[in-house]
């Protein structure tokens, strides 16, 4: 009845893209790694930076944000692991070039400085600054390819550019092992305070970086980094597991919104995903894990109009209940494609150490979900309307395509 007419009219647009046939996985894979390297290879931005997304108005997201590409380096590292194809590596070699040269300018927080102009100049509007997550992130995925380049007998360009005393990987690893006490901006850029993402991403990059000191035979280094990684692991199991939610995202909140009451968000999920294989203190199986991924995709399945129209396909998961960021101002908070395949690789990696029979299917709804959302050509935005399931926000996001990669390869 009035119901279903709602129903039509709410999915009418999507119901006219439906005449394009929802891609293939494999499809959006190519479509998806072409838009990384598009975004990491423009010719009006510093060679090894990447922007965010091609947008540059309504949002202006036409920055490179340590965060999103360290994420994205990662991805493809993990890729040339994989593949081996020079032009990738000649790509990582690039950014990594672009690091080094980032570090070295002065900015307003230093290391802590979240994004940068295209021209590799530092940002020196308003933000939410610093945040202490970037410079983890980076030291994860350098230290990741570090590895590899030492397996393939490279030890010289290890020694002399990527780990000795005034290297790109040991600048992050002491400014984390510094600051990682201290409130900084989350992942989001609300709320100042101590984050569980935050914490378990340099709690993972000091892990990390202790063993690849110790090999180096930067023994006092070593056992710093160490100590302090044992540090944030206590307060991490100490504080952040919650009998509600499972895990809290945020503790000794100093300033940010004041609408997001929950503590209920997808960041601890992403905390997760971001430091496998690596940090062993919470498993995709640990018992609050299972609580809060599964408090998570019951609030949003519950919270969305896409997810009860079309329950036959994953869920589509937001931010956080209270969001209100539509992907250009303040509405009402969407699912975003990220996050909704970021629940498909968690099952994934849960399927590594318990196989039931429907965590295919659940997986696979999740990666339809997101393709069904997408404009079925390859594109994909930072978000669908919770309503309408249309695209919104910051076309062809960097961060978007790189989730489909990572789950895709986690995954197969």
């Amino acid at each position: 009845g009035i119901k279903m007419k709602l129903l039509l009219l709410l999915l009418l647009p999507q119901i006219a893209l439906a005449s394009l046939q929802i891609p293939t996985k494999e499809f959006q894979f190519q479509a998806s790694l072409n838009a990384v390297i598009g975004n990491s290879t423009r010719p009006d931005v510093r060679p090894g930076m990447v922007v965010a997304s091609p947008s540059r108005q309504n949002p202006n997201y036409y920055f490179d944000w340590v965060r999103d590409t360290a994420l994205t380096m990662r991805s493809l590292i993990d890729l040339y692991d994989a593949k081996r194809d020079p032009k990738l590596k000649k790509l990582i070699l690039t950014w990594i070039d672009a690091e080094i040269f980032r570090q070295t300018l002065p900015t307003m927080t230093g290391l802590g400085e979240p994004k940068f102009n295209v021209d590799g100049s530092g940002y020196t509007g308003p933000w939410g600054r610093p945040q202490n997550d970037g410079p983890a992130l980076r030291a994860i995925s350098i230290i990741r390819f570090a590895r590899i380049l030492l397996r393939d007998g490279e030890q010289d360009y290890v020694i002399k550019k990527l780990y000795n005393s005034g290297s790109v990987i040991k600048k992050d690893l002491e400014y984390t092992a510094r600051e990682w006490t201290k409130p900084n901006f989350d992942l989001w850029e609300e709320v100042k305070g101590m984050h569980f993402y935050t914490l378990l991403v340099q709690h993972t990059a000091l892990q990390e970086g202790a063993k690849m000191a110790r090999e180096f035979r930067d023994d006092e280094a070593a056992s710093r980094y160490e100590a302090e990684a044992n540090k944030i692991a206590r307060g991490l199991v100490n504080r952040f597991l919650d009998p509600n939610v499972g895990i809290r995202t945020t503790v000794d909140r100093v300033e940010g919104i004041d609408y997001k009451t929950s503590n209920l968000d997808a960041a601890p999920m992403l905390a997760l995903l971001h430091t496998y294989p690596y940090q062993k203190l919470f498993g995709f199986n640990h018992p609050q894990v299972r609580k809060y991924i599964d408090t998570l995709a019951l609030t949003f399945a519950k919270g969305y109009e896409v997810n009860k129209a079309l329950p036959d396909l994953g869920v589509g998961i937001g931010r956080y209940p209270e969001d209100r960021y539509d992907g250009n101002g303040t509405s009402l908070g969407n699912p975003w494609f990220l996050l909704t395949l970021g629940l498909g690789e968690y099952m994934c990696l849960l399927r590594n150490e318990v196989r039931t029979d429907r965590m295919d299917q659940m997986i696979e709804k999740q990666f339809q979900r997101a393709l069904f959302h997408s404009d079925r050509r390859g594109h994909m935005s930072e978000q669908f309307n919770q309503r309408t399931g249309h695209m919104q926000g910051a076309v062809d996001l960097t961060w978007s395509h790189n989730a489909f990669l990572t789950a895709m390869m986690r995954c197969h």
